[in-house]
């Protein structure tokens, strides 16, 4: 038959829609907005979340989502992850803080394990509702965010040391976040309440003169722009080079450090952390191959074993704590990410290399990235890219023209059917 009749959803079907639907509201609703006042908000909230969607998806007989998983894990991508993973796990052997770099890397493991279960097991067929949680709870957040930024209550623009602002996390919050966001507003082409939603994030910025974070959003919007027209080429360029620069990141303090002795130019506060870092290169240089260990650059500028003004950059954080091994690894998972990003469908593809620059820009330049914090919201964001990824079907509609036309045929097969029923039961008289 060309026309299928519809059967209503068994009772543990519906529990599992609504189970999925309520912990997606608890992460893209509850967690931006309660993060505005919440410090713990993102702890809580996200294994809150992902335990009811895994919960729904229990329901719904995800038999065949477990061959997924051992694919994604199998796959160069995943073979990497779990590398660095095994990597960071080794190096609490020789880390100095063996208790608390043990403590940090089983509370990221276990949310990490926990959003990567929650991406697969998602529905493949996301329902539109669900889809419009995420811009939805952006837009309520950062209203609040811009809101509090500009009457600056005190304890909204205060902070602990070596700790972010909850103005600084949610805006961090809200820069991440946008990209899924905006994919899911372009794949129903809603482009005014995208722009609505991107001014809103950026005039959250603007409130608080962050200019890294205005940089970050620039370098996604100008990827976004050009993702649209080839998202595979532009993936493979973004790729390529940024690996060396993962790879090549000590030359750079080294290279500064020789241009300031030949020209002879006074050094400024601003050239304070490159100095710092290339005096631990030459200092240190055995650990070039293997790092510190686990959570050393943290602990160290939490203890005062490094100046305050040691860069707080991902790049040095990678190269102090887990050596070239660890580079060369995140070098190359940052290349097949994003050549995973530029072969997912075209509708999606733009949003997701936009939200991999805006992360790696933010981190490239030393915001959030020593804090758990900073890892539990990039695997809130890993679940945010899922439910995008697997929007994209949700809209992929028959054409109007089409389902009119196979109406006639449909109508003629049915009073076919109807007929030989009829023959082979004759009513009885």
């Amino acid at each position: 038959m060309s026309v299928a009749v519809r059967s209503s959803d068994t009772p543990a079907a519906d529990a599992a829609k609504l189970l999925i639907r309520l912990g997606l509201a608890i992460l893209f609703v509850g967690l931006p907005c309660t993060g505005v006042f919440w410090r713990g908000a993102i702890y809580v909230l996200l294994p809150v979340g992902g335990v009811l969607i895994l919960g729904g998806a229990a329901l719904a007989s995800p038999e065949h989502k477990f061959r997924r998983l051992r694919d994604a894990l199998v796959s160069p991508t995943g073979a990497t992850a779990l590398f660095l993973a095994f990597w960071a796990a080794l190096s609490l052997i020789w880390t100095p803080f063996p208790a608390e770099a043990g403590d940090r890397y089983l509370k990221s493991a276990a949310t990490t394990c926990l959003a990567i279960l929650v991406a697969v097991f998602l529905p493949e067929r996301t329902k539109t509702v669900d889809l419009y949680l995420l811009p939805v709870g952006l837009a309520l957040a950062s209203v609040a965010t811009l809101v509090l930024a500009l009457f600056g209550p005190p304890w909204f623009l205060s902070s602990f040391a070596f700790d972010e602002t909850l103005f600084e996390r949610s805006m961090v919050t809200l820069i991440v976040l946008i990209w899924p966001a905006l994919g899911i507003l372009s794949l129903r082409e809603h482009w005014i309440a995208a722009a609505i939603l991107a001014v809103l994030i950026a005039a959250v910025s603007l409130a608080g003169f962050a200019q890294i974070a205005l940089l970050a959003m620039g370098a996604g919007a100008f990827v976004f722009a050009m993702a649209m027209s080839g998202p595979a080429k532009t993936a493979r360029i973004l790729g390529f080079g940024l690996a060396p620069l993962i790879i090549l990141a000590p030359a750079i303090p080294l290279l500064y450090r020789l241009i300031l002795q030949v020209s002879g130019m006074e050094v400024g506060p601003g050239s304070l952390p490159l100095l710092i870092w290339s005096e631990l290169i030459t200092s240190q240089w055995p650990r070039l191959i293997t790092g510190h260990g686990l959570d050393f650059a943290y602990r160290s500028m939490s203890f005062g074993y490094l100046p305050e003004q040691a860069p707080k950059s991902l790049l040095f954080v990678i190269w102090y704590d887990f050596g070239l091994v660890g580079a060369v690894g995140f070098a190359t998972l940052t290349a097949l990410a994003f050549s995973a990003a530029g072969r997912v469908a075209a509708q999606a593809a733009p949003a997701v290399l936009a939200g991999l620059v805006t992360v790696l820009t933010i981190a490239f330049l030393g915001i959030a990235t020593a804090q758990i914090w900073w890892v539990t919201l990039l695997d809130c964001a890993v679940i945010a890219f899922a439910l995008l990824v697997k929007g994209v079907y949700n809209v992929q509609r028959p054409d109007v023209q089409a389902i009119r036309a196979m109406e006639p045929e449909a109508r003629q097969e049915l009073s076919h059917n109807g007929a030989g029923l009829s023959d082979q039961f004759p009513a009885s008289s």
